[in-house]
């Protein structure tokens, strides 16, 4: 299939397997049980997107790239910010995932585009279960518009009363950013492009 896939889009391989032989075996193995992966923000060639296969343990990631047409499946985060029917993530998780969009519509608007990322993400798109109760819930909120600083410390502020530890990251048009760094201060901010980390005074000005 064809796939625009962005940083933090889950994706699935067909034949659950990546082309070459520079995986490790614990990689070969994740992917011929669960053939899903996350798309990294990294340089590629044109009908290439660059993967991350996470294993078991949390210290097994690996990056490589995979051909476009070896994608059978493409879920974005927010394809993944409404209740699903066969999660099976802890109670906290779930609570955390429900009281999160109330409070992004209250400062951002009902139009607000966001979703969960890291292992949530992973677990609602793939039903291949990864978190633990004391798992955080990693977001993801689209933010091609200037956020200031106040909405942005209001929201840490109350993500700070949900029963899981919540980390958001903003997507900036240069990249992704911090939602706690930006509330503390206002820029400049460390900004994560697709050539690595960059310290930008306003993410949201023209180059």
């Amino acid at each position: 299939m064809g796939v625009t896939a962005r940083p933090h889009d889950l994706i699935r391989l067909a034949g659950g397997a990546v082309a070459g032989a520079e995986l490790p075996g614990w990689a070969v193995a994740s992917l011929a049980a669960c053939g899903w992966a996350v798309v990294r923000r990294a340089p590629h060639p044109p009908g290439l997107i660059p993967i991350g296969v996470r294993g078991p343990q949390r210290s097994q990631r690996h990056a490589t790239l995979v051909p476009a047409e070896e994608v059978t499946r493409h879920v974005p985060p927010e394809e993944l910010n409404h209740p699903h029917p066969h999660a099976t993530l802890p109670t906290a998780l779930c609570d955390t995932l429900s009281a999160v969009g109330p409070l992004l519509a209250q400062e951002l608007g009902r139009e607000a585009v966001w979703g969960p990322v890291g292992s949530v993400g992973f677990e609602l798109a793939t039903g291949h279960r990864v978190t633990h109760p004391a798992s955080d819930l990693d977001l993801l909120v689209r933010m091609p518009h200037r956020l200031p600083p106040a909405t942005a410390a209001r929201l840490v502020t109350a993500f700070t009363t949900l029963p899981s530890r919540v980390d958001c990251q903003l997507e900036t048009p240069p990249g992704g950013i911090s939602l706690s760094e930006w509330a503390r201060t206002g820029g400049p901010a460390l900004v994560r492009t697709p050539h690595g980390p960059e310290l930008v005074d306003d993410p949201w000005a023209s180059p």
